[in-house]
């Protein structure tokens, strides 16, 4: 990389001088220009940005110090050599609050300015580098928090009754083009994973917006296009899902679904969950799912789903009354639609089926043998009542399969319990009572799981969170203390200094998103 030097100094033999003898083609250097006085300086400064620096400091019009002190108003990263006359020395001490690398007295030993000139070069190429792997490690946890934000919004954790995320102050563009994919047969390695990137990158430079690729859950994974987006249209819709295919050309098991608009991030839960069920009877590679549709497998009464996806909720969370509480409304919801039309409500039915076994297949909840003979049944079976007796026998099924895997199922629902009540004092009996087992076992079973106490987990994940808080927000710190579970700001600060090696404002400081007008206080 070329630096690029300026020169400053009223007395023009002097300029010749250091253009003549300083070695700027072997050091890689570019000299952008010499002025005669701090005023024709600034204009070079604000031309070019200069790396490096030479000013005198005697000049008229603007003297070396007014100018270093308007330079460092505008630019705090480039260095400065300043010359100075032996009688003039305790003067330029005065700029010392300035910033500047080195002094050299006049008349100039210009074997000695060479060899300062090398040094400067190589600290200016050293810091560069430095801020560019600083800049990528920046750069990197802020893609890592713009995900995990928009994880949040699919998952729909930035409803209401669901704490666990702030996302006020967070720059983001609120539209998105979102396509679900879902790989049944060749797992998405990280080689194939690689593989998407230059697609991405280039379908991101198409539509001059941002793009991101998410594993969800199981085999589905999201593609977001995140940008100043207006209109999306079937066409190119269909171009953007052949050129996410590509990367698994001659191999067969991807389905991909996208949405036919674009959307805000407060619709992306619902939007996802269409395209999954949408997802669950696809025939064909490519499916665009429009808001209108009446797809024969699909319903646009969403308390018909609600019920579903709370009955899922339930069984994952080993609750047999709220999911039988679901069930029943389920039950009543579809017969309350067979009087309108029994044929429909049927495919209604059928659909509901296929979409919980996915579910409970998902978080293992159904064996496959129960799931094999649940196919079956599907297969000969198109009343409405035996519909409905299936779904409440794959429902205590699930259950009961479930139910034999407490451990690993306590340990989930401990986590997204901790998760969602971090503004609260939690202990560890409070978890416990919620899953309905003694705190000893709670404590055995999580430690087995984690690898650490209860209240070190409690402690990591709240420091975690307001992290990602701290980048991603303006809020004050007090407010994010109080926020992930600390009423007190002098103990958050301990904590997260013990844990983090800075504080909580210097940590802001050096990763925040931008830092313009955040609170400190």
């Amino acid at each position: 990389m070329r630096l690029k030097a300026l020169l400053v100094d009223d007395e023009i033999n002097i300029l010749r001088n250091l253009q003549q003898v300083l070695p700027w083609e072997a050091e890689q250097v570019e000299l952008v220009g010499m002025a005669k006085n701090g005023v024709q300086a600034m204009e070079m400064v604000h031309a070019h940005q200069p790396h490096l620096i030479f000013c005198d400091i005697r000049m008229p019009i603007m003297d070396g110090i007014a100018f270093l002190q308007e330079l460092r108003d505008v630019d705090e990263e480039a260095e400065v050599i300043m010359l100075t006359g032996y009688q003039e020395f305790e003067y330029a001490r005065s700029v010392l609050r300035f910033r500047v690398m080195d002094y050299v007295l006049k008349p100039i030993d210009y074997d000695a300015l060479e060899q300062l000139f090398i040094k400067a070069t190589q600290h200016i190429r050293g810091k560069l580098a430095e801020s560019r792997r600083s800049n990528e490690v920046l750069h990197r946890m802020q893609d890592i928090a713009f995900e995990k934000v928009l994880l949040d919004y699919i998952h729909g954790f930035h409803r209401e009754g669901k704490q666990h995320v702030h996302h006020e102050g967070f720059e983001l563009q609120t539209k998105a083009v979102l396509f679900a994919l879902e790989s049944t047969q060749l797992p998405l390695t990280a080689n194939l994973l690689n593989a998407f990137a230059p697609v991405l990158k280039e379908l991101g430079q198409h539509l001059d917006g941002r793009t991101c690729m998410m594993h969800v859950g199981d085999r589905f994974w999201a593609v977001l296009l995140i940008g100043s987006l207006g209109y999306v249209d079937n066409e190119q819709l269909k171009q953007m899902m052949e050129k996410l295919s590509e990367p698994y050309s001659g191999q067969t098991g991807l389905t991909i679904a996208a949405y036919e608009r674009v959307v805000d991030l407060g619709e992306l839960h619902d939007v996802w969950t269409r395209l999954c069920r949408e997802l669950s009877f696809a025939k064909q590679r490519y499916l665009i799912v429009g808001e209108e549709d009446n797809v024969q497998y699909c319903s646009n009464d969403q308390k018909v789903w609600q019920c579903t996806d709370d009955c899922i909720a339930a069984i994952k969370h080993l609750d047999l009354a709220a999911a039988r509480k679901s069930l029943h409304q389920l039950n009543q919801l579809l017969r309350e639609h067979s009087s309108q039309s029994l044929q429909q409500v049927e495919k209604l039915i059928n659909a509901v089926i296929v979409y919980m076994l996915r579910e409970l297949r998902r978080f293992d909840a159904i064996s496959l043998t129960m799931e094999e003979e649940i196919w079956q049944q599907l297969k000969g079976t198109c009343k409405l009542q035996e519909l409905i007796v299936l779904i409440s026998c794959m429902v205590e099924a699930a259950f009961s399969e479930h139910v034999n895997k407490r451990p690993q199922v306590s340990i989930h629902v401990a986590k997204d319990y901790i998760e969602s009540h971090l503004s609260k004092d939690i202990a560890a009996e409070e978890v416990a009572l919620y899953l309905n087992i003694s705190v000893s076992y709670f404590s055995t079973i999580f430690k087995q799981h984690y690898g650490m106490t209860f209240i070190d987990f409690v402690t990591q994940t709240r420091i975690e969170r307001a992290k990602s808080l701290l980048r991603m927000t303006k809020k004050s710190i007090s407010d994010i203390a109080r926020a992930v579970g600390y009423t007190e700001r002098r103990y958050f600060n301990k904590v997260f200094q013990k844990r983090e090696g800075m504080l909580p404002s210097e940590y802001r400081e050096r990763y925040a998103l931008g830092n313009e007008g955040i609170k400190h206080a």
